[in-house]
């Protein structure tokens, strides 16, 4: 991380209310993430509300509530990093400070969700924090009007983060049948190919707007029939190669 921050619980209404505006500054929308009364809410009740400051300016945010059916279990709802402040360690800063909350807490599985399509954020949840991809959710938040998901469905890949580590990302050059590629456009290659054992398939570096819900219709495809029915997205390699892997190739805590 190329700066220093801090990241703490935020009680006071002040700083409640200036996550908010961070939130809609994020997302480029009048709507927010979370309103106001439900961060004072789960502020209130134990729910994880972070803040990242830098210096005394808050850089990012974070947010989450505690499953109600599984105490160790916390759903990390939304993080978010001032767009000034991005590229600069400060994302996975928070996710580091929301593994140390939990576990101060008793809590020892973290989950959150996150549009495959972000490659970026696939190396950052998948190859860095070692979380695994556990499902695939179709439009799972419905129709959305801010900057990033006007006007596209917003498709989702559920992951489970064991904080008691010890995952080894699989590697993308793992024995593997290929079932996506992109093309020289840009656009996404399917394969045909029968296979019961590992698949990769590769993710653009940008999806540009006219292959969106090209691509969206792809990973439905082969994603989330593998994710659906057991599989795990377990490896992402720098250059967009995911590996996802059968239950019976993975250790039992890897496969929850």
């Amino acid at each position: 991380m190329d700066v220093e921050v801090q990241l703490r619980d935020l009680t006071d209404s002040g700083d409640l209310a200036e996550l908010v505006s961070l939130f809609r500054l994020v997302w480029g929308t009048t709507e927010t993430a979370v309103p106001l009364e439900v961060l004072r809410a789960l502020s209130d009740t134990g729910g994880m509300v972070l803040g990242a400051f830098a210096g005394t300016r808050l850089v990012g945010g974070a947010v989450g509530f505690r499953a109600v059916d599984d105490p160790v279990h916390l759903h990390s709802h939304v993080v978010g990093v001032h767009p000034d402040w991005r590229r600069r360690g400060i994302g996975i800063a928070v996710k580091h400070h929301q593994r140390t909350w939990c576990l101060d807490r008793g809590i020892s599985y973290l989950s959150w969700t996150f549009d495959p399509l972000l490659r970026r954020n696939a190396l950052l949840n998948i190859s860095r924090l070692g979380a695994v991809g556990v499902a695939y959710l179709v439009d799972h938040y419905g129709p959305l009007d801010d900057v990033y998901n006007a006007g596209v469905p917003t498709d989702r890949v559920w992951v489970r983060w064991d904080l008691s580590g010890g995952r080894l990302p699989a590697s993308s050059s793992i024995r593997s049948v290929t079932v996506l590629d992109s093309d020289q456009h840009g656009r996404p290659c399917r394969s045909e190919r029968a296979t019961v054992g590992p698949v990769r398939l590769r993710l653009p570096e940008i999806v540009a707007a006219e292959h969106t819900l090209t691509w969206r219709g792809a990973l439905r495809s082969v994603m989330a029939p593998r994710l659906n029915t057991g599989y795990r997205w377990t490896g992402m390699s720098d250059d967009g190669w995911c590996v996802l892997e059968p239950p019976s190739t993975m250790r039992t805590s890897e496969a929850r």
